[in-house]
């Protein structure tokens, strides 16, 4: 069973604005801090320093006369800390924040794998968008947040990142064009077909092998950081929502519940997996770069509206069609409020919220509501 209330989470984050950035292909930049923007160009993150305890003093007192049992270790990482590690994935190298947990001892914990939007980066998701950085470490989450690629490796292009969210490289869908005759043209990555530029619905988002990379990372910090695979979740804001909701019915067999944040598949190409799998979708009535409202975006980008995508997932997984109250502690906090579709035949759980802003994270009046919203959540979802 799953609960249908979201239980009060202790700790409260402080107040963060978040900034946004529009950038063109000149690389033109317009920067507001003071309020949200809706330039109808996808966000930029802005990395920000975070105070982190980086006291990785552990208890080794061993008696080796005595004590067999092996010690534990941690690989690279730290515990207490967020840093950057490498790898090579599909010939590329790939780089990505881990956080483990301040009391890290090799005992089964729980992933979280965090997305970053267009221009963002790992570091940037963690600290500064989602403010998940001490949340984490209290509930013992290990923390895993990959860099997207650049668009190129010079100019303005160097400055793009971005991950494969597949769908936003077609222009036509089931349901119809998937953006305007005058949607704003973001160019095509350099690791793209040259034909993309073609297409004038591509949005320019990268052509990596994210899937793969991500089921690396997911087998990685099984098998070094003792993380359970029964409690593995995947969440990301905005391009990184967008690459959430296309990435979550093609790994359902690793991942146990899904959070896209202000991320929307492309018109007509939401799908989601019948096997248990949850989903808690956030988005923000009066966003107008990724729109849920079933409507155009500022950019001319056209996306599956929030009550369509969270309707694909509940028939999906078996559950009423007809929404319910989802209560939160947190209900009415610029018109924060969800929904849940009950009574799913698979057992997972299907909900959807929404507030009052834009393209932002949802953090109001000293609550972050959208990180303490999506932990309660994933805190009842678990692979069967």
């Amino acid at each position: 069973m799953f609960m249908k209330s979201i239980p009060t989470i202790l700790a409260s984050t402080s107040l963060l604005w978040l900034i946004q950035l529009g950038c063109g292909k000149n690389g033109s930049v317009n920067l507001d801090d003071s309020q949200d923007q809706e330039t109808g160009i996808k966000d930029t993150e802005v990395e920000g320093d975070a105070d982190t305890d980086t006291d990785t003093d552990t208890d080794t007192d061993t008696d080796t006369d005595t004590d067999t049992d092996t010690p534990c270790t941690w690989g690279d990482a730290t515990p207490g800390s967020s840093v950057s590690l490498q790898m090579t994935h599909d010939g590329v190298e790939r780089s990505y924040q881990v956080h483990l947990p301040a009391d890290f001892d090799c005992t089964p914990r729980p992933l979280i794998i965090g997305l970053h939007g267009y221009y963002g980066s790992g570091k940037g998701f963690e600290q500064t968008t989602s403010q998940m950085f001490s949340r984490i470490d209290e509930l013992g989450y290990v923390g895993i947040f990959p860099d997207g690629l650049t668009m190129g490796e010079r100019g303005w292009k160097s400055n793009v990142t971005s991950f494969n969210d597949i769908d936003s490289h077609n222009s036509d869908g089931p349901d119809g064009p998937t953006c305007t005759d005058n949607a704003y043209d973001y160019d095509v990555f350099d690791n793209c077909p040259p034909e993309e530029s073609q297409d004038k619905c591509n949005w320019g988002t990268a052509c990596s092998n994210d899937e793969g990379f991500l089921r690396t990372l997911i087998t990685q910090a099984t098998e070094v950081w003792s993380v359970d695979a029964k409690r593995v979740y995947l969440t990301g804001f905005s391009q990184g929502g967008q690459t959430t909701q296309s990435l979550a019915w093609r790994m359902s067999d690793v991942l146990a519940a899904a959070a896209p944040h202000h991320g929307f598949a492309a018109n007509g190409y939401t799908q989601a997996p019948k096997t248990p799998m949850g989903l808690l979708q956030v988005w923000a009535s009066n966003d107008r770069t990724v729109d849920g409202n079933d409507q155009a975006s500022n950019d001319g980008m056209i996306y599956d509206g929030a009550e369509e995508t969270a309707l694909i997932w509940a028939e999906a997984q078996g559950c009423e069609t007809q929404s319910i109250p989802f209560t939160t502690p947190y209900d009415g906090n610029t018109g924060w409020e969800c929904v849940e579709y009950p009574k799913c035949t698979t057992s997972a759980q299907v909900a959807s919220c929404v507030w009052r802003g834009k393209h932002t994270w949802g953090n109001r009046n000293g609550e972050n509501f959208a990180l303490e919203t999506m932990l309660s959540f994933f805190a009842t979802q678990k692979r069967p």
